[in-house]
């Protein structure tokens, strides 16, 4: 019994070392180049590829110059043969993302649609993903999960959705949020958390990094070696709700002084009856009320990102809506988190997230990659 077992188990094991050599490779491989790098022979090589291609995993794709006898053909992954679902749900909007099993987005839209904690909105919600998946002809069967990201503390242990300031949520049971999609796997997940393993995803190093997420709601998340740390009660990163200024401005948390409460984005847009992307327009315009306004925003920006760096000497990856907008406005932010802190002179640690807006809704759908991946 334990014989078979242990049979069973290094089959498994070959299977998934096979697929993850052609999956890790940049350009497709031919058997014997898998059996050669493995130390596996030809025989075992060759039966988990058929399986592969018959499950649809993986394809030929051409062939190599013959050494002698036939061209060796080479294989490739299906990079669509499973893909996964994120969806970003905030106050006033759902992001809907499918991402395939190298990441690469398959479709993404945006809907107008104010929150509700009533299950007519989260049904509306997945009706809205179904609708999303019709239009881009994905087969459900392929589906490996659904991943649903939120602006506020999750409780994974507990399954408890602690407190969403932006949503006016405390201490909800996640399967409010998740029924609705009871049909698919399905988790949730902390925005800021999200992103910042979607931005670590595509690092080859896995490296220290803070991810700082500025929307209406500002959030953050640690990685540490590219995984992310939620602190011993799973809040760590709330950088949103440090105290920049002693008795200030009221926050949505029930506090004063956040850096949320100055660094929200509704400071440069709903405060002043604009959209972000009207703000900055008149900001490189010259609109001297709008460079005031900017300048303020700025200064309390650089002060939070500062305690961080000081913190936590690592890379600061600023994600969010807000970063759009923000590549003409580095340099600029890097010299004054710079005068801010003791020891930095060289502000290249703070870079902006490469999946912008995004990135909640892929780091969460990269939940069900990683696991089919680690799982295979």
């Amino acid at each position: 019994m334990q014989k078979a077992l242990t049979s069973a188990a290094l089959r498994q094991s070959n299977r998934r070392r096979i697929y993850q050599y052609v999956y890790q490779s940049a350009t497709p491989v031919t058997k014997q180049e898998i059996a050669g790098a493995l130390e596996l022979s030809l025989p075992t090589v060759s039966n988990n590829l058929n399986d592969f291609l018959e499950e649809g995993l993986l394809a030929y794709c051409g062939t190599q110059a013959s050494t002698g006898g036939r061209k060796p053909r080479t294989i490739s992954l299906v990079d669509d043969a499973r893909f996964s679902v994120g969806i970003s749900i905030m106050d006033d909007m759902v992001r809907l993302v499918a991402i395939n099993i190298r990441a690469h987005e398959l479709g993404y839209q945006k809907i107008r649609k104010k929150f509700s904690h009533a299950p007519d909105y989260y049904q509306e919600v997945a009706r809205q993903m179904e609708c999303f998946l019709d239009r881009l002809s994905l087969n459900r069967q392929r589906l490996l999960g659904v991943g649903i990201s939120v602006p506020g503390i999750v409780d994974a242990q507990r399954q408890r959705l602690v407190f969403a300031p932006t949503l006016d949520l405390r201490d909800v049971p996640l399967s409010d949020l998740t029924e609705a999609f009871s049909a698919y796997p399905v988790r949730v997940e902390n925005d800021a958390t999200a992103s910042g393993y979607a931005e670590s995803w595509v690092h080859s190093e896995k490296r220290n990094l803070v991810y700082l997420s500025l929307e209406r709601g500002v959030g953050g998340a640690i990685l540490l070696g590219g995984k992310p740390y939620t602190g011993d009660n799973g809040r760590s990163g709330e950088f949103g709700h440090i105290c920049i200024v002693p008795d200030g401005r009221p926050c949505r948390c029930g506090k004063r002084g956040c850096l949320e409460a100055y660094c929200s984005t509704s400071r440069l847009s709903d405060d002043l009856g604009l959209r972000l992307e009207e703000f900055f327009h008149m900001l490189r315009c010259g609109n001297q009320q709008i460079a005031l306004t900017w300048e303020r925003y700025r200064n309390s920006l650089t002060d939070g990102l500062a305690m961080i760096r000081m913190g936590m000497d690592c890379d600061i990856v600023l994600g969010g809506m807000l970063a759009a907008y923000l590549e003409d406005q580095l340099e600029q932010l890097r010299r004054e988190v710079c005068q801010k802190t003791l020891f930095d002179t060289d502000g290249s640690f703070l870079k902006l997230d490469c999946f912008q807006s995004h990135s909640a809704c892929v780091g969460t759908a990269l939940f069900y990659v990683e696991h089919f991946l680690a799982e295979f």
